[in-house]
């Protein structure tokens, strides 16, 4: 067995298993699937497409399986070289594909993108209290201000798209260096730069997604 053809067995373990617990996710209704998972930004596959894609992803196991008896090495490296152009040249920006399912709940502070962002209400202001006046003017100076500091603000939905392009490449066997060069070169997305900051930031969270060791 090659190198390529240990890549893509590895690459199609992991969508079977990925499949089998759609299949499971497709009972549940929308607020127990946004839950389930933390969610890229999707439309929620229906059970026809989640059957349909493991029929076919039996088929392509079986042709590997076919062609490594066969002593064919050629074949493994045409698939890996194909799912290095479709992220290179053919994807766009869509919503509608089959997340990678991992298995792993929700964080519970993190909003599910499946569904609409929930906007939050302002705090109502104190009443301020009415000051005596006086006669004579009093000058006035601003209190000064303590520092405070900001909550981490979550994903937006470029952060988000790009967050779910590395899941997704990492899953077809792309290596953490050359993520952002892909998804730079993609429809819609950020410039390589803005790409390493966002990969950065959320590294942990895109190698658990993807199953990846996060060390």
């Amino acid at each position: 067995m090659t190198a390529a053809d240990k890549r893509i067995e590895d690459l199609l373990a992991r969508w079977q298993a990925s499949l089998d617990l759609h299949a499971r996710y497709v009972q549940l209704d929308d607020a127990a699937y946004a839950r389930a998972e933390s969610w890229p930004r999707h439309q929620r596959p229906t059970a026809w497409v989640v059957d349909l894609a493991r029929k076919r992803l039996l088929e392509l196991r079986d042709q590997l399986g076919r062609r490594q008896a066969a002593g064919d090495a050629a074949f493994a490296e045409a698939l890996e070289l194909m799912s290095f152009l479709t992220s290179l040249l053919g994807s766009e920006h869509i919503e509608r594909f089959i997340p990678t399912a991992t298995g792993t709940p929700v964080d519970p502070g993190i909003s599910a993108t499946v569904q609409q962002p929930r906007v939050r209400a302002a705090k109502p202001r104190p009443p301020q209290k009415a000051r005596a006046t006086t006669s004579r003017p009093v000058a006035r100076t601003a209190a000064p201000t303590a520092p405070v500091s900001a909550p981490t603000a979550a994903p937006d939905a470029g952060a988000q798209q790009v967050i779910s392009d590395a899941v997704r490449m990492l899953g077809w066997g792309r290596e953490w260096p050359a993520l952002a060069g892909l998804i730079a070169r993609m429809a819609d997305r950020p410039g390589e730069t803005d790409v390493w900051k966002i990969l950065r930031t959320h590294r942990a969270e895109i190698l658990a997604r993807a199953g990846r060791p996060t060390t």
